[in-house]
């Protein structure tokens, strides 16, 4: 079974920073920061999140925009870290 990386995210994201309003649109190119979703200490949340829930270690380095600021960079990122 394939797991759906972007899903799982965007349900994180909904419950964590959202408080849990699935209302509120949240389009997969939406900037988190942009949009004041998520702060520095959301982004070291998400950061521990992710590395929980993938097993995949992250460097201090690779936590940028290009990487952590929407969805489809988050899921591309991960896809390319799971072995």
């Amino acid at each position: 079974m394939k797991i759906d990386i972007k899903a799982e995210l965007k349900k994180f994201i909904i419950d964590n920073y959202l408080l849990g309003d699935e209302d509120i649109k949240l389009s997969d190119d939406d900037s988190f920061l942009e949009k004041g979703i998520i702060d520095s200490i959301g982004v070291i949340e998400l950061t521990s999140f992710i590395r929980d829930k993938y097993g995949i270690k992250i460097k201090v380095t690779e936590i940028v925009p290009e990487n952590f600021d929407t969805l489809n960079n988050l899921e591309k990122y991960i896809t390319k870290k799971l072995p």
